[in-house]
């Protein structure tokens, strides 16, 4: 517990130094754990970088730096992969930032993070067209659906999909490829839209696509165990207009349904 201590705070290294034996003077001790301090830092604030490179582009270099610090305390990493270690971080940063104006960082943050889980989730095989179509319309009705692990849907207060989107170069990926130009790179006009987002992952690559609340609404019912019809009563009492055909090809062509729940 004392050598964690002093891994965040330079004055516990004398509480460190009384548990030691005295086999070097305390100017060696304090040298030696600020080297390792200052190590384990940097590895923590990478692995937040990695896992939320827009966030770091919103707030700079210098922010980022205090948040990677303010949260590493708050949140000390209890695992030995630091690919988890940014779990908490959207509802820190949001009583992190007081400023209203960036209330919006949280929806980003969860967004980043999303995105990040999915690219470390198990895989799953998906059903092929002519497997989907040997199940039958009456019996796809009543079936409760196997969702691929890699997949989350998310409701944000702000448009944090397209502020996300408007850091992201071209490359001709799934979430790039219904976007011109112009709407790909460009800023929103209002940040407080709110917005639904399917997080998914087609040949191994996590790609954020935008639905509807009521293809939102729609999925989590999937997710939580209900039947296909249920899942469309949900969408449907949001949305009478609903376009089923039109989501259901875009789950199927994603892989964000991959088959048949085992019952």
């Amino acid at each position: 517990m004392a050598f964690a201590a002093a891994l965040d705070d330079p004055a516990a290294d004398a509480a460190l130094a009384a548990h030691l034996q005295p086999a070097a003077p305390d100017a060696d001790l304090h040298e030696r754990l600020g080297l390792y301090r200052g190590n384990v830092r940097a590895a923590r604030r990478a692995a937040l970088a990695s896992a939320y490179p827009v966030l770091l582009a919103l707030v700079g270099d210098a922010y980022f730096d205090g948040l990677s610090r303010d949260y590493a305390r708050a949140h000390p990493s209890r695992d030995a992969d630091l690919n988890r270690f940014g779990a908490a971080l959207p509802a820190f940063i949001e009583r992190y930032e007081t400023d209203a104006r960036y209330a919006y960082f949280g929806d980003v943050a969860r967004l980043e993070w999303a995105l990040h889980v999915a690219a470390f989730a198990a895989d799953a095989e998906p059903l092929g067209p002519a497997q989907w179509q040997a199940i039958g319309a009456e019996r796809l009705m009543s079936a409760r659906l196997a969702v691929h692990p890699a997949c989350a849907a998310l409701a944000s207060r702000y448009a944090a999909l397209a502020i996300w989107r408007a850091h992201q170069p071209a490359d001709g990926s799934l979430d790039d490829q219904s976007l011109d130009d112009k709407s790909r790179n460009a800023w929103p006009e209002r940040i407080d839209t709110p917005g639904w987002t399917l997080v998914v992952r087609p040949r191994w690559r996590p790609a954020a696509l935008a639905q509807t609340q009521a293809a939102h609404e729609a999925f989590l019912a999937l997710q939580r165990g209900a039947t296909l019809d249920e899942a469309l009563e949900c969408a449907f009492a949001i949305d009478e207009a609903f376009d089923f055909a039109s989501q259901w090809r875009m789950w199927i062509e994603t892989g964000a349904i991959v088959g048949l729940r085992e019952e």
